[in-house]
């Protein structure tokens, strides 16, 4: 056998082995973790309740449009990225039965909602009150040391998580418009020279100039007028299938009841909504705290108006998703529910094409575009509020 040859199946193999090191360690970490971060947020959530009076008063003050957009423009953004739907696509491929069923995504997630959205008010009322960032929040509690495994934990997920999901979806919108506009289909390596590489770039040059607040502030009010065009989009397309809405709710139902268990007892549909809402709306990540950092509202207004934000973002990304999916591959050709990742994403996009048109294509692409690259930004700039080293070095 050729040298090549053999050098290639070596390297398909290290990659395969360090794929399943990854997959092994994250369903550990989750497992370990997860039941934690529950009986923890359930703890804070009731010292919270019992101790509210004395944490916070209450501000009788109006809340003015200004300000509430201002809280909600930059926490909306720079969670809900094209890993909102990437993800929630994901987690109905893994509740299904290898494709079937799945539905149930979104009852664990409302179930994951009652513990983790308090959860998220009471990470910035503590911020807001205390007016120390998650980091030094961490560090006047627990010591330095827990402060520094946090922030070298958020480095390696920002930018190994959420900001992977981000390229993913906009190298499929690559794909997608390349295909339709010049009836070419882009390869491994041209999707990372005329995509990837590009973004990295232009992301440099951003932050390099120090001008990614500004970035952020454009694209957060852009945001805005995209997701509300997303809404639109979603309400024709609510229209045009209402006679599937009354299946689908019976689907999720069946589905709800049917749920597999994990070897620790706990179902994992369950384990999955847990995951979806920390991974959409990044609860307990200290994400919302930050992004309320520079605000001006009282505390319990701007953790009420993180919680808006989270549950904006969570609508859009499960409830929207899930919706369309599952119509799209009861009712149109080639629309499945694969083990594949960008064949999901395809399956999503074709769903909405079909029912909406030129319109509602246009704006999931723009969509996907907007809110990655904003996600993209936002990560840096909660990392760079975060760090305690220079300019440069961040």
């Amino acid at each position: 056998m050729a040298p090549e040859i053999w050098s290639f199946i070596i390297r398909g193999v290290r990659i395969n082995l360090i794929g399943k090191i990854v997959s092994t360690l994250g369903s550990t970490l989750w497992g370990v973790f997860l039941p934690i971060i529950i009986f923890l947020g359930i703890y804070v959530i009731f010292k919270m309740v019992k101790n509210l009076e004395d944490i916070s008063k209450k501000d009788n003050g109006k809340l003015t449009f200004k300000k509430a957009k201002s809280a909600l423009s930059i926490s909306v953004s720079s969670k809900i990225g094209t890993g909102a739907i990437i993800g929630v696509l994901a987690a109905l491929w893994k509740t299904s039965d290898n494709g079937v069923g799945g539905e149930a995504i979104v009852l664990w997630v409302l179930i994951g909602m009652i513990i983790l959205v308090p959860l998220t008010y009471a990470e910035v009322l503590f911020s807001q009150v205390t007016k120390k960032l998650p980091r030094l929040f961490v560090e006047f509690n627990l010591g330095s040391k827990s402060s520094l495994i946090y922030i070298i934990s958020l480095v390696i997920l920002y930018s190994f998580g959420f900001v992977g999901f981000q390229f993913t979806g906009i190298q499929t919108v690559g794909i997608i418009l390349s295909d339709k506009l010049l009836g070419y289909t882009l390869s491994s390596t041209q999707m990372l020279f005329f995509i990837v590489v590009p973004m990295i770039v232009v992301t440099a040059i951003i932050i390099l100039t120090k001008s990614h607040l500004l970035f952020i502030n454009v694209l957060g009010s852009l945001i805005s007028i995209v997701i509300i065009f997303y809404l639109i989009m979603f309400i024709i397309f609510l229209y045009k299938t209402r006679s599937f809405i009354p299946e689908y709710i019976s689907d999720m139902f069946n589905d709800f009841l049917d749920f597999r268990t994990m070897g620790i007892g706990l179902p994992i549909g369950l384990v999955l909504g847990f995951q979806r809402i920390i991974q959409i709306s990044e609860t307990a990540l200290g994400t919302s705290a930050l992004a309320s950092s520079d605000r001006e509202n009282s505390p319990r207004k701007e953790a009420f108006l993180q919680v808006v934000a989270t549950l904006i973002t969570l609508f859009v990304a499960v409830g929207i998703t899930s919706y369309v999916f599952a119509y799209g591959r009861a009712n149109i050709a080639g629309v499945e529910l694969s083990g594949n990742g960008f064949n999901r994403i395809v399956g999503y996009i074709k769903s909405v094409e079909t029912i909406t048109g030129s319109y509602g294509l246009f704006v999931i692409l723009i969509f996907f575009l907007f809110s990655g690259y904003c996600t993209v930004l936002g990560s840096f700039h909660f990392l760079n509020t975060s760090m305690k080293i220079s300019d440069n070095k961040k």
